[in-house]
């Protein structure tokens, strides 16, 4: 099973993303990676330091970036462990390139779908979006220390970001389960994804 997780910068998806990974190896015996994007995948490095830097200049540069780093992680880490009957769980995926390069940035949606179908990236079986105020998430990564490019444009940004991520759930709810994150602990967010889960039944089989 292929396994997004998404959500602005703060909404607590690494933590989540940890915490499901490890439950699905240990709890329920599964086969399972834990990557993320960008810079997911062997060499990946380079790219995540450019698109967070802040450094690019051209309108277009971040997304084909994003594009690229998206279709080498598919081909040396996503479609392999998913033909080799892994669960794939994955901070951060082609919804993210949607919600930060259309609602942020201006870019056309359209484009994105036509490269996405082009490049043939495999749809996640299941995006889990982490809902939070976009106040609140910037707290939370400014308690982390330095801001990267996308933190520092503000609430503003953010506003742009989570507006794009619920309009993208509408288009396909069946794929997305919405957490909504208020004052709840990590704990207590994991155990809301667990019990949602089992509500559709997903991953209740042991």
């Amino acid at each position: 099973m292929f396994i997004t997780f998404e959500g602005i910068d703060g909404s607590g998806k690494s933590t989540q993303a940890a915490l499901f990974s490890k439950w699905l190896i240990e709890h329920k015996q599964r086969r399972a990676i834990l990557t993320r994007e960008p810079g997911g995948w062997p060499g990946g490095a380079l790219l995540r330091d450019l698109v967070v830097s802040g450094s690019l200049r051209h309108q277009w540069s971040e997304a084909f970036l994003f594009m690229l780093d998206r279709a080498e992680h598919v081909a040396t880490v996503i479609q392999p462990a998913l033909d080799s009957g892994s669960d794939v769980v994955c901070e951060r995926y082609h919804d993210s390139t949607l919600a930060y390069q259309v609602w942020g940035r201006g870019l056309p949606l359209d484009t994105f779908d036509q490269l996405a179908k082009l490049s043939a990236f495999p749809v996640p079986d299941l995006t889990v979006l982490f809902d939070i105020s976009p106040e609140r998430g910037l707290r939370r990564a400014k308690s982390r220390g330095k801001l990267d490019s996308f933190e520092k444009e503000g609430i503003s940004f953010m506003t742009k970001i989570r507006d794009g991520y619920l309009a993208l759930s509408k288009r396909d709810p069946d794929r997305w389960l919405i957490i909504e994150c208020t004052e709840e602990s990590s704990e207590e967010v994991f155990s809301i994804l667990i019990k949602s889960l089992v509500s559709r039944g997903i991953f209740c089989d042991k």
